[in-house]
């Protein structure tokens, strides 16, 4: 018969087997651990796993996240999905499905952004509210990090060949742009330091990042990437915040900017931030940059600097009575787990595994 229940630590180990299935585990077990326990287990409060368990045996799971949003300018705490999988023997009974609808035995409006083609034919069906999409855009700035970032999407066990292509040769560098106005200044933020961060509190959707979630991101373990905090100044005073990331890969170093918080939307300010924070990346090794946007003043932004569309993220929302549904959004990387850098970890290990190097 099978359970579903909240996890707790007399699962742990099960579950993390079927982690390693989730994310299609190449690197060590323990590294595993560290992540895991990073992730999972020394989280902020208010993020919940579901479990479906035979027996002993951990079959599906899904994993959310509780985060503040602006929402038609009044703070709300909103749930995310991040982890949802269900082992193949038992989707047919529908398993994957009865997880997912645990989240909606919480108080808070659930966001779902990407997902499976079958997520996204599914959810509509059962009454969940499509909302606008989110666009995903990438800055290949040499030639050696396109090449993986593609050998990764088309043969990831060969991704470690384009350190064969030279490192140095140039492809899209980030386009230098100025404060709108004011003196400028960007500041790199330290794991003890912290800012009340300036957000817009317009008619829009928004993500906030708070202390103890960047506190909780500066403990992630090095051998998964590095997250970079920068506030930024005019005249003095903070205007914006962007959280970036640095993440080993095959080939070197990819980066991402994960979220961009400002007074206002503005196209100016925010290309900005965008272009300095390119140029951090860039400065520190990252051959590839990635972020996701949504507004269109953020779209001209990441254009302006010279990143590139790659694919537009379908978002879906499960409504709470008493809570609007927005109407334009402005997520991010930020949201649930989608800037858990999977793909460039392993990557580094297929290689490793390869030549009899990892466990």
């Amino acid at each position: 018969m099978v359970v579903i229940r909240l996890l707790d630590s007399d699962l742990y180990h099960s579950f993390e087997r079927l982690l390693a299935l989730v994310w299609q585990q190449t690197w060590p077990d323990e590294l595993a651990r560290e992540i895991v326990r990073w992730r999972y287990y020394q989280r902020p409060v208010g993020h919940m796993t579901w479990v479906a368990c035979d027996g002993d045996q951990c079959v599906a799971m899904v994993d959310s996240r509780v985060r503040p949003y602006i929402l038609c300018g009044q703070r709300t705490m909103i749930r995310e999905t991040a982890d949802w999988y269900c082992l193949p023997d038992y989707r047919h009974y529908g398993l994957g499905l009865q997880v997912l609808a645990k989240l909606r035995s919480f108080p808070e409006p659930v966001l779902v952004v990407g997902g499976t083609d079958t997520t996204r034919q599914i959810l509509p069906l059962l009454r969940w509210t499509v909302l606008p999409p989110v666009q995903s855009y990438v800055l290949p700035v040499t030639a050696r990090g396109l090449a993986a970032n593609m050998m990764r999407l088309k043969w990831p066990h060969r991704e470690a060949l384009a350190r064969l292509v030279w490192r140095g040769l140039p492809l899209r560098p980030p386009r230098r742009l100025r404060a709108p106005s004011g003196r400028p200044e960007m500041q790199l933020l330290h794991a003890a330091d912290w800012y009340e961060l300036p957000a817009d509190t317009g008619n829009r959707f928004m993500a906030l990042l708070e202390r103890d979630h960047w506190q909780w991101l500066t403990k992630m373990p090095a051998a998964f990437a590095t997250p970079l905090g920068m506030v930024f100044r005019l005249d003095g005073v903070v205007v914006g915040f962007c959280l970036a990331q640095l993440e080993p890969s095959a080939a070197g170093l990819d980066g991402r900017i994960v979220h961009l918080q400002a007074e206002r939307n503005d196209a100016r300010l925010l290309g900005w931030m965008v272009s300095v924070a390119a140029r951090i990346l860039v400065d520190r090794g990252a051959a590839f940059i990635r972020c996701f946007v949504s507004t269109p003043e953020k779209i001209e932004a990441v254009q302006a600097v010279g990143f590139v569309f790659s694919q537009t993220m379908p978002c879906h929302w499960w409504n709470r009575p008493g809570v609007p549904v927005p109407e334009s959004i402005d997520v991010d990387y930020l949201r649930g787990d989608d800037a858990q850098p999977l793909g460039a970890i392993r990557g580094r290990y297929f290689d490793r595994r390869e030549r009899g190097q990892a466990a």
